[in-house]
């Protein structure tokens, strides 16, 4: 799948969950005053679909969100603040005419990080202002089947939020002082409980070599820590820390002969049947085709009906 040079996309804001990516800003037409669309692609199919056009602005962050129970993936839009609260926008992947809905989200949170979706609940955090006037920060949760908000407290800054064995973790990566990775795992949502672990990554030559650069990408299902740089390099390595068994494992990846920012993802299933209807209730069908320097979709989703052992 390849967009066309008529097409401009922001290929840096994007969303991933559950084997499909959204691009929340892709300009379709030459037209300058045209506003951007958002468009779901997904990878392992080529297939990609344009969403219902939403006017946004500099403020806006969005999400994906997959529902294992349902089968169904749902895109979060927050806009900038009107009347003193900010505005939260719905949409569910399906068949017929998709359209944006209105959502409650009893706080007025500014969100930072991309999202995680783990066993349908959508985590972000977000940054608020407390009484004192003090900044502080939050885990927004999201259960995506009922569309219902929780908040935790966050423990600090995170780096990156990522799924650790079915729970959310988040991660800080400091460069001074040995190359210490701080991990905190929320044990327990309802009293919110974390549990902190710290490792040091210094042993591993490769990685204090390229370590201003390196970031965390998230976590595979075998357990293990995902690191890799932000900008292509020469060489370029993919880091692997084991926190169980304190192993890091460098993959160098050769081939990469162009210069610009890179984007790692981690345990993105490639073979994925979209037949399997145990696995999808909808998927991407819709082309994105080029007609004259534009691209048009028919904004259409192949529903899978479910078996009756589902």
């Amino acid at each position: 799948m390849s967009f066309s040079l008529e097409a401009k996309v922001i290929v840096y804001i994007y969303i991933y969950a559950s084997g499909l990516f959204c691009f929340p800003a892709v300009w379709i037409s030459k037209d300058k005053g045209e506003d951007a669309s958002p468009v779901i692609c997904n990878p392992s199919t080529g297939h990609c679909a344009i969403l219902p056009k939403l006017k946004t602005d500099m403020q806006t962050r969005s999400y994906l969100g997959f529902d294992p129970i349902d089968k169904q993936f749902k895109v979060l839009i927050m806009m900038g603040i009107f009347n003193s609260e900010r505005v939260h926008r719905i949409l569910t992947l399906g068949t017929g005419k998709m359209t944006w809905r209105n959502i409650q989200c009893p706080f007025t949170e500014y969100p930072l990080l991309k999202g995680i979706c783990i066993n349908g609940v959508l985590y972000y955090l977000a940054q608020y202002i407390d009484e004192r006037n003090h900044i502080c920060y939050m885990i927004v949760c999201l259960d995506v089947r009922s569309e219902k908000f929780k908040f935790v407290d966050a423990i600090c800054l995170f780096h990156q939020l990522i799924n650790y064995k079915g729970k959310l973790g988040g991660i800080n990566l400091n460069y001074n002082n040995g190359f210490p990775l701080n991990m905190w795992v929320l044990e327990d949502v309802e009293k919110q409980e974390w549990s902190k672990y710290v490792y040091s990554l210094c042993a591993e030559s490769k990685v204090v070599k390229v370590n201003p650069k390196l970031s965390v990408v998230g976590m595979t299902a075998t357990g293990d820590i995902v690191l890799s740089g932000k900008f292509i390099s020469n060489p370029f390595y993919v880091f692997y820390f084991n926190p169980e068994r304190n192993t890091l494992l460098s993959v160098e990846i050769k081939g990469l002969d162009y210069l610009g920012r890179v984007s790692v993802f981690v345990d993105h299933v490639e073979d994925l049947n979209v037949y399997d209807t145990k696995q999808l209730n909808s998927s991407i069908y819709a082309h994105l085709q080029q007609d004259r320097g534009m691209f048009e979709s028919s904004n259409k989703f192949d529903a899978l009906c479910l078996s009756d052992d589902d």
